[in-house]
């Protein structure tokens, strides 16, 4: 699950292309396939989003969730291309956004009526 946060009138006009963003970064950096991933967007009235006073009405929050066992460096990797992608396509200048992975256990996670771990037939691998 990746989670968008920002104020609604910035996200919805931009919800596709952000979600096209984030689907082909996960795909570059950690090959995952497009659309493995649910991607909710939640767009913000003004009076319900209290953002850093250094950042625009572009600022959004990027959370990702993933099964632990990627190498630092693949994340970290995964974190600057989703800046430099965000400012070269949309562009939202990387002080506007931040990004933050969080990993479970594959025991952590549960889909298609198994947990993570039982899980033997993922098209990508979580050891990269």
């Amino acid at each position: 699950m990746i989670t968008v946060f920002g104020l609604k009138s910035k996200l919805e006009p931009r919800r596709e292309q952000l979600a096209e963003v984030i689907y082909n970064s996960l795909h570059l950096g950690l090959d995952i396939s497009k659309g493995k991933h649910a991607i909710r967007f939640l767009c913000l009235e003004k009076d319900d989003f209290y953002y850093p006073f250094d950042r625009s009405d572009d600022y959004t929050v990027i959370e990702i969730n993933l099964m632990a066992g990627r190498m630092e460096g693949t994340k970290k990797r995964l974190i600057k291309m989703l800046f430099s992608e965000l400012e070269y396509k949309l562009g939202i200048r990387a002080h506007d956004v931040e990004i933050t992975i969080k990993e479970q256990p594959a025991h952590c996670w549960g889909f298609r009526g198994m947990t993570g771990d039982e899980a033997r037939d993922l098209d990508y691998d979580i050891y990269v």
